[in-house]
């Protein structure tokens, strides 16, 4: 039987359509429909409910240089109170789970992780701690909120106090709402600036309630899964099990810059992942066959490829989808896909294979969709 967030009763409520997804009950759209949510999103303000991920507390002498064993990237210069978007990787340099390091000091840090498999990510984090540095997943304990778009601040501000927009993207604080903890930070998974609220799961009901409330006069709006999806395909964000899994490395996926090759300490996978970089590089350089890498496709009707769906040049298979679907923003399909390096320059002419029925495209630099408040500071 699917587990339930603390916010499933507040869900049917508002007349959510209620799924299965990642073996939570989750809302995938309320009454107003997923083009609405999305556009909620992205003119004014959307709540979402992510109380399903997972969050360990890793503690211990010189944490960083502990996570540095554990994850792709690199924490020994993290500051306290900033995040890091990185990977846990297996020894073939293959994505055991994305996840996102937040430093509260030298000693304390907490991973955000998917809700896919939270026990394998806890165990493939904990089986690389050193002696001394321990591992607890509080994902139980931790309720999670996520409130994005350009009015987000307003609604934070009208329930916290506090405006976001002093934050430095990727950047967090521990603040007192009605005398609980929450944790404030700076970030998001729409493309859309905004923030992500942690605080304990009993009381995550109020806080969602006073979000929805509070922010009614800004357009704040529940928003469900169905819109989330849609708007991180925009912001070109990957999604694990898509484009991300455990056989696809983060180097090859055009996200290098998250995987720290030249930190001292080893980490699963990253000889493997130097292997990746190297023969990307030369294949480059070589303008030669190299592997697939990950690209945008921006098609040219409203037909949405969806994931398997093969990617051609003419007749030949050259690619597959991993993520598609129309982008109400932009107004056109898009899609995400691995192609043959050769044919992964932007301009490049393509087409999918849907249902045996070819959808020209072209190759586009990524993300779709960029706001450039997203990281603006006032």
């Amino acid at each position: 039987m699917p587990q339930r967030t603390p916010l499933y009763d507040r869900h049917v409520a508002l007349g959510a359509r209620v799924v299965d997804f990642a073996g939570w009950d989750m809302p995938v759209q309320y009454p107003a429909g997923i083009l609405a949510e999305h556009a909620a999103t992205r003119s004014a303000c959307g709540v979402f409910d992510t109380c399903h991920m997972g969050e360990f507390l890793i503690e211990g002498p010189d944490v960083p240089a502990a996570l540095n064993r554990c994850l792709a990237g690199d924490f020994r210069k993290l500051g306290h109170g900033r995040e890091r978007y990185t990977f846990i990787t297996n020894d073939r340099g293959g994505v055991v789970d994305d996840a996102v390091v937040m430093l509260l000091s030298n000693s304390t840090a907490w991973i955000i992780v998917n809700a896919g498999d939270i026990p394998g990510d806890f165990a493939a984090v904990q089986a690389h701690l050193p002696a001394g540095v321990t591992a607890q997943d509080i994902s139980g304990k931790t309720g999670k909120l996520d409130i994005q778009g350009p009015r987000a601040w307003e609604v934070v501000k009208a329930v916290l106090e506090y405006d976001l927009r002093a934050m430095p993207f990727y950047s967090f604080f521990q603040t007192l709402w009605n005398g609980h903890t929450v944790i404030l930070s700076r970030s998001g998974y729409t493309g859309e600036p905004g923030a992500e609220l942690y605080m304990a799961a009993e009381e995550v009901g109020r806080l969602w309630d006073a979000l929805l409330d509070k922010g009614r006069p800004f357009g704040a709006a529940p928003c469900g899964l169905g819109a989330r999806d849609t708007l991180r395909l925009e912001a070109g964000l990957p999604l694990y099990g898509h484009e991300l899994t455990p056989d696809l490395n983060p180097v090859r996926a055009g996200f290098g810059r998250f995987v720290s090759l030249d930190k001292p300490e080893d980490f699963p996978g990253k000889e493997a992942l130097r292997k990746t970089a190297q023969e990307l590089k030369a294949a480059k350089a070589a303008s030669a066959g190299g592997g697939e890498v990950l690209v945008g496709l921006k098609m040219e009707d409203k037909r949405s490829p969806r994931a398997g769906f093969p990617v051609v040049e003419g007749d030949k298979p050259v690619g597959r989808i991993t993520s598609g679907a129309y982008g109400p923003t932009l107004g056109i399909s898009l899609a995400l896909a691995y192609v043959d390096i050769r044919c992964s320059q932007a301009g490049t002419k393509l087409a999918v294979d849907i249902r045996g029925k070819p959808a020209p495209g072209t190759v586009v630099e990524l993300p779709f969709y960029a706001n450039t408040e997203l990281r603006k500071r006032n």
